[in-house]
């Protein structure tokens, strides 16, 4: 679904654009009649009584919303996995708090102040599970069931800190920080990088290492690999050969047009093809 964009019309007032590129999903919502620091406003206020378990009903009725033109109660059962009894008394307490509006064995649609609490909820949602993934490299499986329940907790504040977290890594000029990717080695081996260990003895200032794609390095010179990035097909076919954080690699030779590319790496040679050395990031060892 790479780069399709839709539209969900969820009432009169309020409209969804659904966003799906690459990996990545953005919702935006379209104010037809309000100012948006109004509705903003009205949903910060209609979160303040909200339990765990109303927040997850409201969170599950736009995100269906997306999916379908309409909500049913048969959708919030399947994706909560819970009792159609619980579902009608959860849509009769929102209800009652203005933010859904359900018709005994009617369709569920959101309100006004429905879909400004259910997007602040769900983006917070976004933003932990991002945090997880990207940040603490934690499996996607387990990142998905902590978002949803940290999301309950945590703070407007720390969200927005989250957020600027995330968007500092993406828009490092020189791609994934070192130290970030240095870290994630960690978290999975147990052991630091071999560049995290050196520092500089007469100063005592910490080396700042220079990145590049090992497909920008030229014939004779040596990296160490701090990142991988690309596909999944691509990671998993690097990692299996051996180009993980912390290896050093030496481009051997290159084809004319610099594909393929011909390293060795730990004593035995390998052909890349210039995307795949494009996806490997080294610290260029001097």
């Amino acid at each position: 679904m790479a780069g399709i964009f839709l539209f969900e019309k969820i009432s009169e007032n309020f409209v969804i654009f659904f966003l799906t590129k690459g990996q990545k999903q953005y919702i935006m919502l379209a104010l037809a009649n309000k100012e948006r620091k109004a509705y903003i406003q009205e949903g910060n206020e209609g979160m303040n009584d909200l339990t765990p378990s109303l927040e997850d009903y409201l969170e599950a009725i736009l995100v269906t919303s997306l999916r379908r033109k309409v909500v049913r109660v048969k959708d919030i059962v399947r994706l909560l996995n819970v009792k159609t009894a619980s579902v009608v008394g959860a849509m009769k307490t929102l209800a009652q708090k203005g933010l859904v509006a359900h018709e005994r064995y009617g369709y569920i649609e959101l309100t006004h102040q429905g879909v400004a609490v259910a997007s602040e909820i769900y983006d917070r949602h976004k933003t932990l599970y991002r945090f997880l993934r990207e940040v603490l490299d934690v499996d996607a499986e387990t990142a998905a069931k902590d978002a949803c329940r940290i999301e309950h907790h945590i703070g407007k504040k720390t969200t927005e800190r989250m957020v600027k977290f995330i968007k500092f890594i993406e828009t490092c000029p020189e791609g994934g920080p070192l130290w970030l990717s240095s870290f994630h080695h960690y978290a999975k081996t147990g052991s630091r990088p071999e560049h995290c260990a050196k520092r500089e003895e007469a100063t005592g200032q910490k080396v700042i290492p220079r990145s590049s794609p090992l497909s920008s390095l030229k014939v004779g010179s040596k990296g160490r690999v701090v990142q991988i990035t690309g596909d999944q097909g691509i990671k998993r076919r690097l990692l299996d050969m051996g180009i993980v954080p912390g290896t050093e690699v030496k481009v051997e030779k290159a084809a004319p047009l610099g594909d393929p590319i011909d390293v060795v790496l730990k004593g035995y040679h390998l052909s890349l093809r210039r995307q795949e050395a494009s996806a490997v990031t080294v610290e260029v060892i001097e």
